[in-house]
């Protein structure tokens, strides 16, 4: 995400499967629509979006076109009940979300090529995992159960509007996770980038988001 551009994700509460709203080009979802600034999106917020068109493209198979004129946050889910959906959806790890198309492309770098893959959305839990800043991007380092990985942090709370990373955050999320607070990744795979490297087309494997058991829904991870 460029700007002040966002994308969003969220989980069906009648299906429990994945959904990601989109908009044409011309009509780019932005941090206006953050619950912080008076929108409807925000980490826990369950929100009535209108109707949608299922708009599937291998693996982004969870995306649905909508209005975003249309979307109404409803309320703010407890962060026990948050917590428990994270658990039910959750798979064991990135690999077992995202299966054998989910491919090591460089160490601990991983992507997805494209028009392969069934998902490009998945929550897993994280454990003994920190957050690292390197040539002004943000990091979360992911060391198991998962193999270990090294995900670009897309998850809009930790900058702000002009994408500088927020150091205060970034700092108060590494000392609950280094106290043992239990945590899960919101993972999904970026649009699809040519690499010169392989010569492919791919969607890298990013942390969309971050949630920490001790604070599980709200404008701040």
């Amino acid at each position: 995400m460029t700007g002040p551009r966002i994308c969003v994700a969220g989980i069906d509460t009648a299906t429990y499967q994945h959904i990601r709203p989109v908009t044409p080009p011309g009509d780019p979802l932005t941090r206006e629509l953050l619950r912080e600034n008076g929108g409807p999106f925000g980490a826990g917020a369950l929100v009535d979006i209108g109707g949608v068109t299922a708009c599937p493209d291998a693996p982004e198979m969870e995306d649905h076109a909508f209005d975003a004129t249309h979307a109404k946050r409803v309320s703010d889910v407890a962060d026990a009940d948050y917590l428990e959906l994270l658990g039910a959806i959750g798979e064991t790890d990135m690999q077992a979300a995202f299966g054998s198309a989910l491919v090591e492309v460089r160490p601990c770098k991983f992507a997805v090529p494209a028009e392969r893959g069934e998902r490009s959305l998945a929550v897993v839990p994280v454990i003994a995992s920190k957050l690292r800043v390197r040539s002004d991007k943000l990091y979360l380092q992911l060391k198991a159960p998962a193999t270990p990985a090294d995900l670009r942090v897309t998850d809009v709370r930790f900058y702000t509007a002009d994408l500088t990373i927020r150091r205060d955050v970034v700092d108060d999320v590494n000392r609950r996770l280094a106290s043992g607070t239990r945590a899960y990744a919101m993972l999904g795979l970026a649009r699809a980038i040519y690499d010169d490297a392989t010569g492919e087309d791919l969607h890298w494997l990013m942390a969309n988001g971050l949630c920490l058991v001790d604070r599980a829904v709200g404008d701040l991870p």
